[in-house]
């Protein structure tokens, strides 16, 4: 593997052309030896807001369930659900290169993930150099410095300089176990071997990542409403409505029998909306319907509804509506409980004429 680098290192002066090459080199050899479930692509990846990662050497990503965005011969964009992780390959690594790789992980592994289930594993990010002509050591100081303003969970999780060692990431509780990823409870540990050596270990720690991951497929319909690419709305008729199932209103779950309670009842809400009823019909349709409105927030007693610009408290308003409802149906109450009643439907209807006459 280290001698085609040179021998195509030698031959090739564009720089562009050069980088390309010692990619193919890699995935070449690499791909002898990982699962053809794993694909190996270059180009950017996508979350779900659209938001792109920078330009990845290599991404390892899944082909058995998870679609391309954009499938190009020489770029693709893959969605950030479909990725195990990205590998930045450079020809000789220093701290320039490096920071670059710190910045165009950190691009990948800060992008949030929305599968079709609650699964999610994180994305590795790992580095890949031929050669440096900086020390492990000095390596691992650069890499220190660069990681001060990045997170861990956003940070490169393995760094390999194929002739001279590696950097990893060790527990902090005993300092004899190598992590897969960094995270608060690891700190940088250094990996020096022969060639041979440290492309073995490197495989196995790439490996052991892979097989030790599960990728949970995109939400795909979130991926095109979020685009925009389509739109997708659909209807019930209403003799189809499951009474038993819920509706989504502004995060709160409502039963549906509520719902269609309210809207059977549209033509008595709208004949209050527009300013038309008797209080007879304010405290009538408020005695059928105040239940059905209330399941649609999440109130108590205590909490406040405002009725045409006045505050009352829902308990208030609940215990009259009950009152009111016993007297329509013939019940008997005691008489300060109907002049309760009563008050509240004057005052209630006062306010509906207040604010009548200001409109």
């Amino acid at each position: 593997m280290m001698i085609d680098f040179e021998d195509v290192s030698s031959q090739i002066e564009h720089k562009g052309e050069r980088g390309t090459s010692r990619e193919e080199i890699f995935s070449t050899y690499f791909r002898k030896y990982i699962p053809l479930k794993y694909e190996f692509s270059r180009g950017a990846i996508i979350d779900l807001s659209g938001r792109q990662s920078k330009q990845q050497d290599l991404i390892i990503h899944d082909t058995l369930s998870s679609p391309i965005l954009m499938n190009m011969d020489s770029t693709k964009i893959i969605p950030i659900e479909s990725v195990f992780a990205t590998i930045e390959i450079k020809s000789s690594l220093n701290k320039s290169r490096l920071n670059e790789c710190v910045e165009n992980i950190k691009s990948v592994r800060g992008l949030p993930k929305h599968p079709i289930t609650p699964f999610v594993s994180p994305t590795a990010g790992f580095v890949f150099a031929y050669t440096s002509d900086t020390s492990l050591e000095t390596l691992l100081d650069n890499l220190v410095d660069l990681n001060l303003q990045v997170d861990s969970d956003h940070q490169i999780s393995v760094v390999c300089v194929l002739d001279k060692g590696m950097i990893v990431n060790v527990d902090r509780r005993g300092l004899d176990k190598i992590e897969l990823l960094p995270s608060v409870n690891t700190t940088r540990a250094i990996i020096e071997n022969s060639i041979e050596n440290n492309l073995i270990i490197f495989y196995l720690i790439l490996m052991q990542f892979l097989n030790s991951t599960a990728i949970t497929p995109p939400d795909l319909l979130k991926y095109v409403e979020k685009e925009d690419l389509a739109k997708i709305q659909y209807s019930i008729p209403k003799r189809h409505v499951p009474l038993d199932g819920t509706y989504n209103f502004d995060g709160q779950e409502i039963s549906m029998q509520a719902v269609t309670t309210l809207i059977d009842d549209m033509d008595r809400f709208k004949r209050i909306q527009t300013k038309r009823a008797s209080s007879t019909e304010i405290m009538e349709y408020f005695s059928d319907n105040f239940d059905a409105i209330l399941s649609m927030g999440k109130f108590s007693s205590d909490s406040i509804f405002n009725f045409f610009g006045k505050d009352y408290f829902i308990g208030q308003l609940k215990l009259a509506f009950e009152l009111y409802k016993k007297i329509k149906n013939g019940e008997k109450i005691t008489d300060q409980e109907n002049e309760y009643c009563r008050e509240i439907e004057k005052d209630l209807f006062k306010q509906y004429q207040a604010e009548s006459d200001i409109s």
